[in-house]
């Protein structure tokens, strides 16, 4: 019998994504994005809709502040609102802990959800509880909303498009960022009102497998220049870590140099071009196939 680990993460999704296909009016995209987009009262926006969970053994280790922990669990969320070129709006959170966890602990877990969902103007309006024999979790689902015109997709990329991604990529778990990183809302929402951001994703598995959910959305292909990846260690860390919460997009090669240039009077955060979109429906690392991946929840570790 084929097991999830056969299937891997992105097999297992494609699977429950075929069994789970909206056919409902009002939701205008659905599983395959970092959010879903809802149609909503007011016709000029939608509604964003994401969910993540962080588990103790796998996002954090037992021992790390709460405070911490929590903050990466809000900020998990927000990110994938951000790469949507959205605007968190409201949150819920389920929490599971064993029975002998210090009180003060989860006070200080929902310290940090607070504080990082404060940051960028969400209000967390409920969630639930629940007790643990094994590893504790967290799990923040999160609303937001976003203008029709510059709702930004992993769909869009066209042939002939620059490649960008913002920070340093990978070494996100050696360094310590995959607890301090900080989503970048704020960058996305600049980027989506002052361009026109044909694709975007946050880079959360590793960049070469967030690059092939492009290539699957997009039906396009992209050529990266291994010199120019903004590496954190070396470049296989850089392709295939996971954890940086950074934003990968593509705008035409027209606004390129525009985008840099105001980019940097702008932000104080580093903005790389690392390639272009290409016909080729692959992942290409200086014109030949890549075939490193990025992190898979169900491969062996």
């Amino acid at each position: 019998m084929k097991t999830v680990r056969d299937t891997g993460e992105f097999g297992l999704i494609r699977r429950l994504a075929r069994a789970l296909h909206a056919r409902d009016k009002s939701v205008a995209v659905g599983i395959g994005d970092d959010c879903a987009a809802l149609r909503s009262a007011d016709p000029e926006k939608f509604l964003l809709l994401t969910c993540d969970p962080v588990v103790e053994g796998i996002h954090f280790l037992r021992g790390t502040d709460p405070r911490r922990v929590g903050a990466k669990a809000m900020a998990r969320n927000l990110s994938d609102i951000a790469a949507m070129g959205g605007v968190p709006r409201w949150a819920v959170i389920s929490i599971g802990v064993r029975p002998d966890t210090p009180v003060r602990d989860v006070e200080k877990l929902y310290a940090g959800l607070r504080e990082m969902a404060r940051r960028f103007g969400c209000a967390i309006v409920g969630g639930d509880t629940t007790h643990v024999a094994r590893e504790p979790f967290v799990v923040v689902t999160v609303v937001g909303e976003v203008e029709r015109k510059r709702v930004a997709l992993r769909s869009g990329a066209r042939v002939g498009d620059v490649v960008f991604v913002t920070g340093k990529l990978g070494g996100s778990l050696r360094s310590g960022k995959h607890l301090t990183f900080m989503p970048r809302v704020r960058e996305a929402r600049w980027l989506v009102e002052n361009f026109s951001v044909h694709a975007m994703m946050d880079v959360s598995d590793g960049l070469a497998s967030d690059l092939e959910r492009l290539v699957e959305s997009s039906r396009v292909g992209f050529d990266i220049c291994a010199d120019a990846v903004p590496a954190n260690g070396s470049l296989r860390a850089a392709l295939c870590d996971g954890e940086d919460f950074e934003l990968a997009f593509t705008v035409a090669a027209r606004d390129a140099a525009a985008l840099e240039r105001k980019w940097k009077s702008k932000f104080n955060l580093r903005l790389t071009r690392i390639g272009r979109v290409v016909r080729r429906r692959a992942v290409l690392l200086d014109g030949v196939l890549l075939a490193a991946k990025g992190y898979d929840h169900f491969a062996k570790h």
